[in-house]
């Protein structure tokens, strides 16, 4: 019989250990792997009952799914994403103090200022998108244009220059009104380019905030969020998402409950939009329960596409007006479009169907009307590229080469044309000039047919006497 020696029986033990150690390691992260896996692939976003979705992708502007999102819905409070980043835009300083008006919003929810309180720019701000203040946009709009639908005048041109087409503000707070109304599409748009303000940004992310003390309050204010996505008020069920980072809730009896959302995640932001949750048909807390598994889902099944890999045409043909006569190519000009660095952006199962067949996008110009003169490397318009009506990615087009503009006309020299008017006003010396012309032209011309008349007649005469000299010498042989 063989006697292990102690030393390496304890080794042995130690291997044996460590590599069972190792196993359940590595069958824990698998598991974990495998349900995180099967949580996004098992959920469908069609199953989920919300009217109007939207769920972009913040970097391109990319729908990865919509349901419903260019149609019309009220889009309640979150009217205020709005309000919040014209204000951010028109502030010199956010700490400016503002006076609340004699009319003070006491509709919906409120942060229950005062009239005459004044409080700095930056806390009405917070007490709007955390608290959701109605009496706090109201006072905004009034301190920016004096009247609040002076200030909706703005947003709606500001909505016009974002392409907000499905999109009519009535209030500055979001509180129902027939003819106020957006889509999820619209309101994504909307969402996407305020989130590329940092102060907005900071704003939306934050849990709670605190108010200073003002003229008609002493202790201050402080204010919670309302999306449970990034806040989760005492006595509540959580709904927190580790990744969320905005941005703002809507309620009232006409839309529904709504909800505009935002989560990063590994460099990836995506921006989502539920509206017309109604509380008769699901529960209060359906849109953050959903708004999760949206994210998760798109992060699971998002993509990138580099625009360049798929062999697409390169140069467009376009005329120059007013090219120089001189130009080599008579004025047709290459263009170039140029694919460095741009991506499509959608769903895997979308982008390995166009990788496939890259013929299933169709193109859209949007050329400048090209005008001499045109410099070489001088961007002239964009070429998108869509697949199934979403837009995929856009790419510069750009000019292959100078095209010199046409000289002015000469008018010191005659036209060399025939058929050429002239265009001297009656009367002037232009006139006495073209009858000089004239008289010299026709005396040359009747010259010229007077010497052609004298040469043929002479010929003529040659000719004839000839015959006379030989009939006369025939009669006299006679």
């Amino acid at each position: 019989m063989t006697v292990v020696p102690p030393e390496v029986r304890n080794t042995h033990e130690r291997k044996r250990r460590l590599k069972k150690f190792v196993s359940l390691i590595l069958a824990l992260l698998l598991a974990l792997g495998i349900s995180s896996v099967s949580a996004a692939d098992g959920f469908d976003p069609a199953s989920v009952s919300t009217p109007y979705v939207c769920l972009m992708d913040a970097a391109s502007g990319n729908v990865l799914y919509e349901k419903n999102a260019y149609e019309k819905a009220y889009p309640a409070s979150t009217t205020k994403i709005m309000t919040c980043i014209l204000a951010l835009e028109l502030a010199g300083d956010l700490n400016e103090i503002v006076t609340v008006g004699d009319s003070v919003e006491t509709k919906g929810s409120l942060i229950n200022i005062l009239p005459g309180e004044k409080m700095p720019l930056k806390d009405l701000i917070y007490g709007m998108m955390l608290q959701s203040g109605n009496d706090a946009a109201r006072a905004i709009a009034e301190h920016f244009s004096g009247t609040e639908s002076a200030f909706v005048e703005k947003m709606n041109e500001k909505a016009e220059a974002l392409g907000m087409t499905g999109t009519r503000f009535v209030k500055s707070n979001g509180l129902h009104k027939d003819d106020h109304y957006s889509t999820a599409y619209d309101m994504a748009l909307l969402s996407r380019y305020a989130m590329q303000n940092a102060t907005f940004r900071q704003i939306v992310a934050a849990g709670t905030y605190d108010a200073a003390p003002t003229n008609k309050d002493s202790t201050g204010y402080q204010w919670e969020n309302t999306n449970k996505l990034i806040h989760t008020k005492q006595g509540e069920a959580s709904y927190k998402y580790q990744y969320a980072n905005g941005i703002k809730t809507g309620d009232t009896a006409n839309a529904g409950r709504c909800l505009v959302a935002s989560a990063k995640k590994d460099g990836v932001e995506l921006i989502l939009v539920l509206f017309g949750d109604y509380s008769d048909k699901v529960s209060g807390d359906y849109r953050f329960q959903n708004a999760a598994k949206f994210f998760e889902w798109g992060f699971a099944n998002y993509g990138t596409l580099e625009a360049s890999s798929l062999g697409l045409a390169n140069t467009l043909q376009a005329a120059v007006g007013n090219a120089s006569p001189d130009d080599a190519e008579g004025g047709l000009l290459t263009l170039n479009i140029d694919f460095t660095g741009v991506k499509a952006v959608a769903l895997s199962q979308t982008l390995d169907e166009i990788r496939g067949d890259p013929s299933l996008l169709t193109v859209t110009k949007a050329i400048d009307p090209l005008t001499a003169p045109v410099e070489e490397g001088q961007q002239v318009g964009t070429v998108s590229y869509q697949y199934d009506g979403a837009t995929l990615f856009t790419a510069p087009v750009y000019a292959s080469r100078a095209v010199a503009e046409a000289g002015a006309a000469p008018t010191s020299q005659p036209s060399t044309s025939p058929l050429a008017i002239e265009t001297t006003p009656p009367g002037g010396a232009g006139e006495k000039n073209n009858s000089w012309v004239f008289w010299v032209c026709l005396l040359a011309a009747l010259g010229i047919l007077f010497l052609i008349a004298k040469l043929i007649f002479a010929g003529r005469r040659r000719k004839r006497a000839p015959r006379r000299r030989k009939a006369y010498r025939a009669r006299i042989v006679r």
